[in-house]
């Protein structure tokens, strides 16, 4: 039988960022998907890659002892036990209501507010990988509060980005009803999202939907995370980038240079990403931008949000602790001019 543990319950957080994990943990996480179920037998495989109906439930995935931060080795839940986790019980599927009244359960007489932490996956990516990358974030973040993560249709192959990409467009009007009932249920700041790579599509367009209809619900959000966003950076900064600011949420922005995946991405789409430089990273008031190209990313240059120590550390201090980039421990401040004005971003050091 699925239960959450006292540590998930707490919404404490850990103040020493550690670089391994000596003992197991037990990681309950919920999750939302519009991907077709097509059961737990054979494979172990849960969900497929086609389009379907909004289905909720929860996970149990055990972190194996000697897991290092930033590391994954095997992204399959199938058969078991692959290296650093676990998946201790199958895929228990919910009705909306025993969902969110478990993600809203009474914290055991506990008073302090519990964060969720939503995590929306990128382009080429399976149901196994969202759940799995879920699991190893929130664990090396020693994230305190509920772990959640929607997982759009992807089909999970390297050729299928165009169709991806049509899906983060047919998915978006359920993701937008999906974050209106969190939402809506949720202590006031107490919603962080961390997007990556095409995920950042589909989040900001259900986002952008969701303060139209209902702009109140916005004092829910306390931080918006953008990871190496394969977003058009036009269309971010003339529609979207004003939508996500003030209120005090606390929204950051990961780019490099050496990301291959947002470069690929231009030439496709015809423009540059926001996730990538080309020139000087893109700045927008009230959001911090962090230039991670000098971390070694390879070979891609494009998961570091996950497998980064040192971007995972940021990440730790943003959700865990709400602290901007000024105060944020190896960045320094780059300043340039755009626009006739003096702009800043933020770089780790090399």
């Amino acid at each position: 039988m699925l239960f959450i543990t006292l540590l998930l319950l707490s919404g404490c957080s850990s103040k020493v960022f550690v670089e391994s994990n000596a003992r197991s943990e037990t990681i309950d996480e919920f999750y939302a998907t519009d991907r077709n179920f097509v059961g737990d037998s054979g494979t172990g495989e849960f969900y497929g890659n086609d389009r379907d109906t909004l289905s909720v439930g929860m996970l149990r995935i055990e972190r194996l002892p000697g897991h290092a931060i930033g590391e994954l080795k095997d992204k399959s839940l199938a058969g078991g036990k692959r290296h650093d986790f676990v998946l201790r019980d199958t895929a228990l599927r919910m009705n909306k209501e025993a969902f969110f009244s478990h993600l809203f359960r009474a914290a055991d007489g506990l008073d302090e507010k519990r964060d969720i932490l939503l995590y929306i996956h990128g382009f080429n990516t399976t149901f196994d990988e969202a759940a799995l990358t879920m699991a190893q974030v929130a664990s090396d973040l020693g994230f305190r509060g509920d772990a959640l993560f929607y997982s759009w249709p992807s089909t999970g192959q390297i050729l299928g980005y165009v169709r991806d990409q049509n899906n983060t467009d047919w998915s978006r009007k359920n993701l937008t009803g999906f974050l209106r009932e969190l939402a809506a249920r949720a202590p006031t700041k107490s919603i962080c999202l961390l997007a990556h790579s095409m995920g950042n599509r589909e989040l900001l367009g259900a986002f952008l939907d969701l303060m139209r209809e209902q702009p109140d619900l916005k004092t829910k959000f306390r931080v918006i995370i953008l990871a190496a966003p394969d977003v058009d950076s036009g269309i971010f900064c003339r529609d979207i980038a004003g939508v996500l600011t003030g209120d005090g949420t606390l929204v950051t922005i990961y780019v490099s240079r050496r990301d291959k995946a947002m470069k690929a991405s231009e030439k496709v789409n015809g423009y540059v990403r926001v996730g990538d430089v080309n020139g000087e990273p893109l700045v927008v008031p009230g959001i911090d931008t962090v230039d991670v190209t000098n971390i070694d990313t390879v070979p891609m240059g494009h998961s570091y949000f996950a497998n980064s120590r040192l971007v995972l550390s940021d990440i730790y201090s943003i959700i865990n602790e709400g602290v901007r980039a000024e105060s944020r421990f190896s960045l320094r401040p780059v300043e340039y001019e755009s626009g006739g004005k003096r702009v800043m971003y933020w770089i780790f050091e090399r």
